[in-house]
């Protein structure tokens, strides 16, 4: 595939699709894992997804974020060297799972247009088509890239009573 083959369009989707709100939504429970900048480590964070969203109870979710795990770890292997914090965390007050992909590249994601051959491209697509929302916010070490996912009340409120 030639570098020409894709278009930046130069500004990250999902942020106009934020809840209102200051920041980041206040959480009820969270887990975080550090993993070594290696392709090992995608596999290994849509395994960890699965047992925590399995933990919370939150099955129903487990199909659409290990995919969207899987494309941000991947997506940080691609563009940041250094260690990659995986952290997932419920959110009683929004009532969603949000998940957050910590790397050391400052660089900001970009949405890039694809044609029906590409075999990459598509992750931000992704998450723009399956979660509530999403975004990216810089740090002082690089970056977080995030998503939430809607959890109906009844779901969250049995994940709330489970120990993390």
């Amino acid at each position: 595939m030639s570098a020409g083959s894709r278009l930046n369009t130069g500004a990250p989707m999902g942020a106009q699709r934020r809840p209102e709100g200051p920041g980041p939504p206040t959480t009820s429970g969270w887990t975080s894992w550090l993993l070594p900048s290696e392709p090992a480590s995608v596999p290994r964070a849509r395994r960890l997804t699965l047992v925590q969203l399995a933990a919370w109870a939150l099955h129903e979710f487990a199909d659409d974020a290990e995919l969207l795990v899987s494309e941000l770890v991947t997506n940080a292997l691609q563009h940041a060297g250094g260690p990659i914090r995986l952290t997932l965390s419920l959110c009683s007050a929004d009532r969603a799972v949000r998940c957050e992909v910590a790397d050391e590249d400052p660089g900001q994601p970009r949405v890039c247009a694809t044609d029906g051959d590409d075999e990459s491209g598509r992750g931000l697509h992704l998450l723009d088509l399956l979660s509530r929302c999403w975004g990216s916010t810089r740090t002082a070490a690089g970056k977080v890239v995030w998503f939430e996912l809607h959890v109906l009340p009844v779901a969250l409120g049995a994940a709330l009573r489970k120990p993390a």
